[in-house]
């Protein structure tokens, strides 16, 4: 997938969090939060696995390890959704060795406990 093509699935992606956000407003449980933006991921024709596991390899050797990712949308790119107020480096840094161990381009990080969902929203690109 080309660059382009990727910005035109994040704005898709960008759209339903900002949807969910919208309706429902932050504070409520995480598992809403997921039923909710999957709902919503679906209206907008993305199609995402959940829990997802990849192997973790090392130097071309495969570990014993899974790296598990929340979900991932059009094989392409990584979602999580965070119960905290704000999106912090450790976060970004965690999704940049994900998309680095999965050799994805894009992950997203959202928290919709934020104040906005611009606050609450990260693009991770590598």
């Amino acid at each position: 997938m080309n660059r382009a093509e990727l910005n035109k699935l994040h704005t898709r992606i960008f759209e339903s969090a900002s949807e969910v956000y919208s309706v429902l407003g932050p504070g409520l449980d995480t598992q809403i939060y997921h039923t909710c933006f999957q709902h919503e991921l679906r209206l907008h024709g993305l199609m995402f696995k959940k829990d997802v596991l990849f192997p973790v390899i090392y130097k071309e050797i495969k570990t014993s390890h899974e790296l598990k990712v929340e979900l991932l949308v059009e094989n392409q790119v990584l979602v999580e959704i965070k119960n905290t107020e704000t999106i912090l480096q450790p976060d970004v840094t965690k999704m940049t060795s994900k998309l680095k161990i999965t050799g994805r381009k894009m992950g997203i990080i959202i928290t919709f406990n934020a104040s906005g969902i611009i606050e609450g929203y990260r693009k991770v690109l590598i």
